[in-house]
């Protein structure tokens, strides 16, 4: 590789370095034909090279690549195979191009499956599922000829105002450093790259704003995020993916403290690090740098590889020839770039098999068992005063805008659907009950035209059905984008979540309360669906409601795993990764904020650590979900099998005659450590399944890892301190014990 360095000219080097060209621009269809468009050459030609290139698949209404102009599955292997064979036939070095493409959950391509966003994921507690899924993921990348997965796993839903919390999968950085390990295991089985995405603490970005500024302090940021980045990169992340934000008023796109003191020195990344999407831009437009030493500075900062920066990394050229940078800043960027080609073997075939492969994959079922069950596993059921199950016999009133067309199901970064590529929830109710009447009712734009005929059908129903929530997919209106971000920015549809999409209020929108209260003075049982990307404010809903199912947006098979659930097929068993505010004026209430669950303080009445005017600020509490079935949790056992090292031991029985999944959880609380501890932290998790009257031994093992904490010398220890046990299911955790750990530094 250091041969091919010298080789190479500062201009080809730099192009390995400047993503200028869009893939979904490089391109125009005619038939099954494809031509690659004069913008694509002129780079080849101009530059010699081309280091990467994102999204040739991508489709999504602002890309508008449908199936009439698009790369459908049968078109992939060809046209990665036509750019490379481009690439290589027009340069001089012939160093092939990485294939980038959008993944957040499921491809964001043509006839892609659509699971689950990452939010649901994170309430199904189920590790091993999201595994076997970003490995289906990884399987279909590899054969439409892609190398690079863009995945968001590196961010927490703390600020449910943030209209990016569904592409996260909790606010707890345990259950997501697991599912970060898991997801970049099951990608790189299938010998693609791993790019997560964004470094870093985006998810506290001031008021829920999307790239505002972030206000926290190095324990916090250890605490919160570098676990779960340091997941991660220790399960084999390739490609970090940089944030848009400020940390403590630096841009991340400037901040050689995060890229290189955190991210290479501590957490011994040795990848490659990306841009966000025109970060390096807007960087130097936040900073008022030129276009010269706003390069200079992410270059030198840490960021290796530019992501659609309009040619701004290109000035690295002028910048060394004018002695500006050193080359060698250059030249390690283009070493981690040509290292991971050499890792995947594209220097010894860069191409792919075009023999039908990737449509038998698709065809064959095998993701659309996975996102049925990861539909199915994410559902988190709230209330049920004995309503659900429901008989599939039962007279059912269906209402609300959400079931009646599939995109309200599938979230953002979803691709553009045609018709049979998922049902709706009208058409699986249709298949699954035998008497059932639909209306929209409701509408998101507050017309009240619909609202007799909802009225009308629920007096004749046995059960109401009512979908509430809120909607992702902008594919479903005529909308305008802006030209970076691919976020909303005008429109004649309703879009309130989802990049760009930060609302102030987190209240249903449109006038879906208003119908559910004239819904209830019909005396009728009432089942709320919350299709959602993010918690809303739901506590008249649960006053009203006789059953509740959260269900995010569960993916292209949710209609019928919806269904299963109410009728009862599929015990529902999924866990808030997030919790669910009592009132928006309670902001944030995610669960492990230092001083949640502290005591009261019997000297000071003014030290309760609750407003005078709400004394409850969740609804919901992380962890919490219910079941059809009942468990009793008991026989709590403690050894201790070495230093810091301790072995915990519950028994779990199903006391109903329902079989269900249970998460059991456990949780951690220092005492008389050098730093105030958070009231709780999650520190394991099992799902396990139980029969009618089963018994299961679940085992929880605690080390190093599990109870160090970043101390007040700045560094990771496990401090001569008492550490209180809890395992159950959040709120409820009635087994508890006392441990005590000694100092120890790794």
């Amino acid at each position: 590789m250091q041969e091919l360095l010298k080789k190479m000219t500062l201009e080809e080097k730099v192009a390995q370095l400047s993503q200028t060209v869009a893939g979904y621009r490089c391109y125009e269809r005619c038939g099954d034909e494809f031509e690659f468009s004069d913008e694509f050459k002129k780079f080849i030609k101009t530059y010699g090279a081309m280091g990467a290139i994102s999204n040739i698949l991508r489709s999504c209404a602002w890309t508008k690549k449908d199936w009439g102009i698009g790369i459908e599955p049968k078109h992939r292997a060809k046209v990665a195979n036509q750019l490379q064979k481009y690439v290589i036939d027009n340069t001089r070095l012939q160093i092939p191009v990485l294939i980038e493409v959008e993944a957040n959950h499921g491809l964001q391509a043509l006839g892609s499956e659509m699971f689950p966003t990452n939010i649901g994921m994170g309430s199904a507690f189920n590790t091993d599922l999201y595994k076997e899924i970003m490995k289906s993921v990884g399987k279909e990348t590899y054969l439409s000829g892609n190398h690079m997965d863009f995945v968001t796993m590196l961010d927490m839903a703390r600020d449910p105002r943030w209209g990016r919390v569904e592409e996260f999968f909790s606010e707890d950085p345990y259950l997501a450093s697991q599912y970060a390990k898991y997801g970049v295991e099951g990608l790189k089985s299938e010998n693609v790259l791993a790019c997560c995405k964004h470094f870093c603490a985006t998810g506290d970005c001031f008021g829920g704003l999307n790239t505002a500024e972030v206000n926290i302090g190095k324990r916090e940021l250890h605490d919160i995020y570098l676990g779960v980045a340091n997941k991660a990169v220790k399960a084999g992340a390739d490609v970090v993916m940089v944030a848009y934000n400020t940390v403590d008023s630096v841009p991340c796109h400037a901040n050689s403290y995060l890229l290189k003191d955190v991210l290479r020195d501590e957490l011994k990344f040795d990848g490659i690090t990306l841009s966000d999407g025109w970060g390096v831009e807007r960087m130097i437009k936040q900073m008022g740098f030129d276009n010269l030493n706003g390069s200079i500075l992410a270059l030198k900062a840490g960021i290796d590889l530019s992501l659609a920066d309009n040619g701004v990394y290109l000035n690295l050229i002028e910048a060394v020839k004018n002695n500006l940078v050193d080359i060698e800043y250059i030249d390690e960027a283009v070493t981690r770039i040509l290292t991971k080609k050499y890792e995947l073997k594209l220097f010894d075939n860069p191409y792919i098999e075009e023999n039908g492969e990737l449509e038998a994959y698709l065809s064959s079922g095998v993701q659309k068992k996975l996102s049925y069950k990861a539909a199915s596993e994410s559902m988190v059921l709230t209330k049920n005063n004995s309503v659900l199950p429901v008989s599939n016999k039962t007279k059912i009133a269906l209402i609300g805008e959400h079931a009646s067309n599939l995109y309200y199901l599938l979230g953002s970064y979803t691709s553009l659907r045609k018709n049979g590529e998922g049902k709706t929830i009208c058409e699986a109710f249709k298949e699954k009950f035998e008497n059932i009447e639909y209306t929209k009712g409701w509408s998101f734009d507050n017309s009240e035209d619909d609202f007799e005929n909802a009225i009308n059908i629920a007096k004749d129903a046995d059960v109401i059905v009512v979908t509430l929530g809120g909607n992702s997919a902008a594919a479903i209106y005529k909308t305008e984008f802006d030209k970076n971000t691919g976020a909303m920015v005008s429109g004649s549809g309703f879009v309130d979540c989802g990049e760009g999409l930060d609302t102030a209020s987190i209240t249903l929108p449109g006038n879906q309360l208003k119908l559910l209260k004239k819904l209830k003075e019909l005396n009728k049982p009432i089942v709320s669906v919350l299709i959602q990307g993010r918690p809303y404010i739901i506590t008249e809903v649960e006053e009203i409601s006789d059953a509740v199912l959260i269900a995010w947006y569960p993916g292209q098979q949710g209609a019928d795993a919806l269904c299963d659930i109410l009728t009862g097929k599929v015990n529902p068993s999924g866990k808030l990764s997030v919790s669910i505010p009592y009132q928006e004026c309670c902001l944030p209430c995610y669960y492990n904020r230092i001083g949640e669950d502290s005591p009261d303080n019997p000297f000071d009445e003014c030290c309760t650590n609750t407003y005078t005017d709400y004394k409850k600020r969740v609804l919901h509490p992380f962890g919490y979900g219910l079941s059809y079935s009942k468990f009793e949790y008991e026989n709590l056992k403690v050894k201790e099998i070495g230093k810091n090292e301790f072995e915990v031991e519950c028994e779990i029985k199903n006391i109903s005659d329902i079989a269900g999944y249970e998460v059991a959880q456990l949780y951690i609380r220092g005492y008389r450590n050098s730093i105030r501890r958070r009231g709780k932290e999650l520190r394991g998790f099992e799902k396990i399944y139980l029969n009618a009257g089963e018994t299961k031994k679940v085992t929880f093992n605690l080390g190093y890892d599990e109870l160090k904490i970043y101390s007040i010398n700045q560094k990771y220890e496990v401090e001569d301190a008492d550490v209180e046990i809890m395992v159950g299911s959040n709120p409820k955790l009635p087994l508890r014990a006392f441990i005590h750990t000694c100092f120890e530094e790794k």
